[in-house]
């Protein structure tokens, strides 16, 4: 499947989505000292494209958000409630929370450039927050909390 219409229709017809459930987005830009070289050529033809480098290689900044926006259905309208708008630009690139996957494009001087080396949870946390701000993951108070990490340990140590 692509991104090209026939292929957004049935990836959008098909997708199921809870109402309910807030949706935020990681919104990245590259620098050219981070671009991986495996997305070089990528990113170069989406800037002389679009006219604009406020991408991370694959997405621009401004079609970063939590729904559809080319294609219209009952899907969309549902994520498009749901989105709590715009995330802070990044500095990364579209492949940034890969790490194994990417092992076989790495090059040396995308070693020596640390262009795969970032805070991965960093893609992650930012919905977590999201969810627990709107209740739909439950904070734990520090009573839990220290319950909970107290039965960790006890477990480790077999007690």
């Amino acid at each position: 499947q692509s991104f090209l219409p026939d292929g957004c229709k049935s990836f959008w017809r098909e997708a199921q989505h809870l109402g309910h459930v807030p949706t935020c987005t990681l919104r990245g830009v590259l620098e050219k000292h981070t671009t991986p070289e495996s997305l070089q050529m990528i990113a170069n033809l989406l800037t002389k494209q679009s006219g604009s480098n406020l991408h991370d290689s694959q997405v621009h900044a401004y079609d970063a958000v939590g729904h559809p926006i080319y294609h219209r259905n009952r899907n969309g309208r549902i994520l498009e409630r749901c989105d709590v708008g715009e995330g802070a630009i990044q500095r990364t690139h579209h492949w940034s929370p890969l790490s194994d996957e990417v092992e076989f494009v790495r090059t040396k001087k995308d070693v020596a450039q640390a262009t795969f080396e970032c805070a991965k949870d960093r893609h992650v946390f930012p919905w977590v927050e999201v969810n627990a701000r709107f209740g739909i993951i439950k904070r734990m108070n520090e009573h839990e909390e220290l319950s909970q990490v107290q039965g960790e340990i006890r477990a480790k140590l077999g007690v």
